[in-house]
């Protein structure tokens, strides 16, 4: 009976704690975007992060705020740099200049999925847990997570984010002002038969267009793929691999955010992400 009391504690808490960031996660006052492929507006997307490092002379990849602890991003972004090296900001509008909204914040752990595979990409997801807690504000907030069941139906529009390359290999102009494209889902089966058969997994999802065109690129990595839910935004994809920059029939390829409730829950522990099924 003690045991069966512990067990419906710990629930109560962990539920109390999805309830809480539900109340808060999602919400972009600033935003009122319904088309894209532009620069974003101020506050527009306040849970981006920009993940930097000296190791790559500043901006590296991207991420989401989750919760006031900790950002969720893409594992291949650490094959080689370490949490010391990094750090995130938070609240940023523009990679130079004034951004008088922004924090920024250390990287004291570094949580890989256990099983990703940096030659398939599969299980392309990791953790950084924060050195300190974020106070929110309307220009950072955490990011709603798609739930355990979700699936995104063809054609769902979704939104890209990022401060990554606008072709290959050509770098994103000063001052560098967070970009937005809307694309839609593809078909998985169609998406597989497209990049490779056997190269999509059930841990990923693809969005693009088929003539091309509106992508995400080197630099937006570990970045989101949202979709809007009511009025809330949720992350359905983490910005993983694809073939070139917005090549035709090339969709891009996501981190399947959804598959991964279990285990997002288990590392955090309490305060959990506010996850809605789509």
């Amino acid at each position: 009976m003690v045991r069966f009391q512990c067990v419906a504690v710990a629930l109560l808490l962990c539920l109390q704690g999805s309830l809480s960031q539900l109340d808060v996660c999602g919400r972009a006052p600033f935003n009122t975007r319904i088309v894209g492929g532009q620069s974003s507006s101020e506050g527009g997307w306040p849970w981006q992060v920009s993940l930097q490092s000296p190791d790559y002379n500043g901006h590296f990849c991207g991420g989401t705020l989750i919760n006031k602890d900790f950002v969720l991003t893409a594992a291949h972004c650490f094959s080689s740099t370490i949490s010391s090296a990094v750090t995130v900001y938070l609240g940023k509008q523009t990679l130079t200049g004034s951004n008088p909204n922004q924090i920024t914040r250390g990287v004291t752990q570094v949580i890989v999925h256990p099983s990703y595979n940096s030659a398939t990409q599969n299980n392309d997801i990791a953790l950084l847990r924060l050195k300190s807690s974020v106070n929110f504000t309307d220009y950072i907030r955490p990011v709603c997570l798609a739930g355990q069941g979700s699936s995104f139906p063809d054609k769902t529009s979704c939104w890209i984010t990022g401060w990554g390359s606008i072709a290959s290999g050509v770098q994103l102009p000063a001052p560098g002002v967070l970009q937005e494209a809307m694309v839609p889902t593809v078909n998985t089966q169609i998406c597989d038969f497209l990049l490779g058969f056997g190269s999509i997994t059930p841990n990923m999802m693809c969005a693009g267009y088929y003539q091309g065109g509106k992508d995400t690129c080197q630099g937006d990595s570990g970045g989101p793929l949202v979709t809007k839910q009511g009025a809330v935004w949720v992350q359905a994809g983490i910005t993983s691999w694809g073939r070139g920059c917005a090549l035709s029939y090339s969709p891009g390829v996501y981190t399947h955010v959804s598959q991964y409730q279990s285990w997002l829950s288990s590392v955090i522990g309490q305060n959990l992400p506010g996850f809605i099924k789509y």
